[in-house]
């Protein structure tokens, strides 16, 4: 899963007397790597024959109902946002191929081509739901969970596997399997290492309860969630209903979303163009949400499913709901499964300072983002020149951390979260900020308990401190 970074890509039109004149702008795209079979046919072969083993010990223990209902499970979505409160936070790189010739004889349910198939015989056996944007970013954090499509049993868990895999490891995945009620089983593979839920084979859960963190374990090119159905006599279901689909034939979905989901995922500003380094290191978003006027500011929209043609208008307001800019742009290309524009400019002078705000109008959705603009001589005067970072009282019990830092000058401020071993688990603060005291709360969400370092860095200067997690 790469990024694609270019600026050619896009129709630009300003509108609005008010315009900051954006004539600057970016672009990038994710990019489906098709070459990885996520499961090879004796990972698949052995995890069926687990599951089938498993299947007669839970019927003899009393776990399962040997009497199948008689009518189909319907699914709800297998994805659920743990943290954070963008608008969408995935999209599908594959689906089912539903041509068993190979290779590049590729069928998806609505006869299309989204799906893959290798030279070595493999065809694409599920679904495929990356996350979007910031995907190792995202994944780090524990932001996306999979959650069971339906009510079931879990009947078989792996777990232990390293999660951040860029190719074919060799290395099996950590996944969760559940049996339902009409005795279909659906497969949830790929996802974060010591993360899958605490409960044992044989429990049951209910539609939209955690199983895992999505990850990027086992036969894997980024973070993503393979999501595998199969029927009570083990034959392999694709659960989207489409005129291609010649296994099942019918949609399993309780609402099935459309085939191209078109939709921005987020709405951020940045005070420079996001980054994406190679496999499996952590995008930089430059995430910021203060500036001051003359400051470059970048105004970046993340999609899914974009297609040609589709209409995209911008809007930008000042803290007194004056209109500072407004521009429409159109993609040129037919489709991406996942892509960013960013837009760029000095933000201008003689507005009023304040919280603005960033709209965005796209098929029938709006979606707004705020932030600050403020003066650059907000400093406080008489600060102590240390830079400063300290823990606020003690733990809550849920393991939520409150922070307080102080700036002795305004500026870039960086707040990051790493375990002993010096892997970061999240980045807190990313912006410019205004000098003085700041409070922030860190939630680990599901980390585990232990000990880990702040550090922040701002004013050319870094300090840390020690945190304690407990729950």
């Amino acid at each position: 899963m790469k990024i694609l970074a270019t600026a050619m890509f896009l129709v630009l039109v300003a509108t609005g007397a008010r315009a900051m004149d954006l004539r600057q702008s970016g672009f990038g795209a994710y990019r489906v790597d098709r070459s990885v079979a996520c499961l090879t046919p004796g990972e698949r072969a052995d995890i069926q024959a687990r599951l089938e083993a498993s299947r007669g010990e839970l019927l003899s223990r009393g776990l399962l109902s040997a009497r199948l209902a008689p009518t189909s499970v319907s699914f709800g979505w297998p994805l659920k946002l743990q943290t954070g409160n963008d608008p969408g936070y995935h999209g599908i790189s594959n689906f089912v191929d539903e041509n068993p010739a190979y290779p590049n004889q590729v069928l998806d349910y609505n006869c299309g081509t989204r799906t893959y198939d290798t030279a070595a015989g493999y065809n694409h056996q599920g679904t495929d739901l990356f996350l979007w944007p910031f995907y190792w970013y995202k994944m780090d954090r524990g932001d996306v969970a999979a959650v069971a499509a339906a009510d079931g049993v879990i009947l078989g868990k792996d777990d232990g596997y390293d999660d951040h895999s860029c190719a074919m490891s060799g290395a099996p995945w950590n996944a969760v399997y559940l049996q339902h009620a009409d005795g279909s089983v659906t497969w949830y593979g790929h996802l974060k290492k010591g993360s899958l839920t605490t409960k044992a084979v044989g429990a049951s859960v209910e539609e939209g309860e955690f199983l895992g963190l999505v990850g990027s374990s086992g036969n894997s090119t980024g973070p993503h969630l393979h999501f595998e159905v199969y029927d009570a006599a083990n034959h392999l279901i694709d659960p989207w209903g489409g005129p291609c689909n010649l296994l099942g034939g019918i949609s399993w979905w309780t609402s099935q979303r459309p085939y191209y989901d078109s939709a921005i995922n987020a709405l951020y500003t940045h005070d420079a163009p996001p980054e994406f380094p190679a496999c499996p290191n952590d995008e930089i978003p430059h995430f910021s949400d203060t500036f001051t006027p003359g400051q470059t500011i970048y105004f970046a929209a993340y999609y899914r499913d974009q297609l040609q043609g589709q209409v995209t208008n911008y809007r930008v307001y000042d803290a007194a709901n004056t209109l500072v800019d407004a521009w429409s742009a159109s993609l040129s290309d037919p489709w991406y499964a996942a892509d960013y524009w960013y837009f760029y400019e000095p933000v201008p002078f003689g507005f009023t300072l304040g919280e603005w705000r960033f709209e965005a109008d796209y098929e029938g959705q709006t979606v707004r983002h705020d932030f600050f603009v403020v003066s650059p001589t907000a400093a406080e005067p008489g600060l102590p020149a240390p830079l400063e970072l300290r823990r606020l009282g003690a733990d809550p019990g849920d393991g939520r951390v409150d922070l307080a830092y102080r700036l002795p000058s305004s500026g870039g401020a960086r707040l990051s979260i790493y375990d002993l071993r010096g892997r970061r688990l999240a980045r807190v603060v990313d912006s410019w900020q205004t000098a003085g005291e700041h409070r922030v709360t860190w939630d680990p969400g599901r980390t585990t308990p232990g000990v880990y370092l702040a550090r922040l860095d701002a004013a050319g200067r870094s300090v840390t401190q020690k945190l304690f997690v407990v729950r």
